[in-house]
């Protein structure tokens, strides 16, 4: 993986993380024990490119559609 697309994964995780907890009215400690449970950073790991032109609303539809699956 180029030096490029890691730090345009770690941002989409850090992203993912922001919105999600916003959304949520979550902590952060709050999302790292949900993210122990269904890994959505791992997910956003492997496919950062469904997270790249996701709107917040859809960033958290997308994260919420993939716990619904695991």
């Amino acid at each position: 993986m180029s030096e490029k697309r890691l730090n345009n994964t770690i941002f989409l995780m850090y992203l993912v993380t922001e919105t999600y907890c916003k959304k949520h009215g979550m902590t952060p400690e709050d999302f790292l024990e949900f993210d122990s449970k269904y890994a959505v950073l791992n997910y956003v790991a492997e496919c950062p490119d469904i997270f790249d032109s996701l709107t917040e609303d859809e960033i958290v539809e997308e994260v919420e559609q993939y716990v619904l699956q695991n």
